[in-house]
């Protein structure tokens, strides 16, 4: 799989949405086409990007198949040079994703991760990652 994640909502408070700089891989996440990404829409591609990582389907993902998923973030970071997915990169790392440290992400650990992830970048606390967000 070469892109990573995310998708946008309705009016961040910085008021400017994503379209006219937007890389394809965002515009195909928004769910609702409003130019913004929610935490739902993010859960909605989380969910499909687990399931194309978790090769042996087990509900968590194992040191081949996360390093699997490192590669292809690092790999669409650097084709799209876009600053979400080059935040993707380490801010989805390993080290922060496998919470009790045994060796496996399942899809709780990751789905938490996500969250910390958006909130983190939901700089003005609206929900919504807009161009102002990041």
């Amino acid at each position: 799989m070469k892109s990573a994640f995310p998708a946008l909502f309705a009016l961040c408070l910085a008021g400017t949405p994503l379209w006219a700089e937007a890389p394809a891989f965002m515009k195909r996440m928004d769910v609702d086409q409003n130019g913004f990404l929610t935490l739902g829409e993010l859960e909605e591609y989380r969910t499909n990007v687990f399931k194309t990582f978790d090769k042996n389907s087990d509900g968590a993902l194992d040191s081949s198949e996360y390093t699997a998923f490192d590669e292809a973030r690092a790999a669409a970071a650097k084709e799209t040079g876009a600053p979400l997915q080059l935040r993707s990169v380490h801010g989805l790392a390993r080290e922060y994703t496998d919470l009790n440290l045994d060796g496996k992400v399942t899809r709780d650990e990751f789905r938490e991760a996500l969250t910390r992830w958006f909130k983190t970048h939901d700089k003005n606390k609206d929900g919504m990652l807009g161009q102002g967000d990041f």
